[in-house]
């Protein structure tokens, strides 16, 4: 009798314990990205980007670390040829200077001419470890080498 009802309290603890698996919310990335371009499309066969990036990654409101950008997009927009240029895809890596590395992908964005030698670039960023973020911002191709700077929400 004994056994039979510590096998039942066992059961009971078990049951009452047990709680159902919730996946965690990805972590937050968000700040300011500031760099340059090392190397663009034509002869690299994608853009290549490197920059500081300052801000939000997961619970560190304070994070930073270099960001590391490879894209390929369509043409870019000119005079002769208005229409923004289409992002089609790329990845990016972030190495915080004090914390883990975050990489994901670029799933899509384009590319505006802003009529001064800049562009506006709007990038659409997608990683298992912080979700969906975008990143918003204005290369300007005015200076060698090409400057990029722009906000990641």
């Amino acid at each position: 009798m004994t056994r039979r009802l510590s096998w039942l309290l066992i059961a009971l603890v078990l049951f009452v314990g047990a709680v159902p698996l919730r996946a965690s919310p990805p972590a937050l990335l968000a700040g300011s990205a500031n760099g340059i371009e090392l190397c663009e499309q034509a002869v690299c066969g994608s853009a290549i980007f490197v920059a500081i990036f300052s801000g939000q990654a997961g619970f560190n409101p304070h994070a930073l670390g270099t960001i590391v950008v490879s894209v390929n997009h369509t043409p870019l927009p000119d005079a002769e040829h208005p229409a923004p240029a289409d992002l089609t895809g790329g990845f990016w890596q972030l190495q915080l200077f004090f914390g883990p590395k975050i990489t994901g992908i670029i799933t899509g964005g384009k590319i505006s001419d802003n009529g001064d030698g800049t562009f506006h670039v709007v990038a659409q960023m997608l990683s298992a470890t912080t979700g969906s973020s975008t990143f918003d911002g204005t290369l300007s191709h005015n200076a060698f080498p090409p400057t990029i700077k722009g906000t990641i929400q």
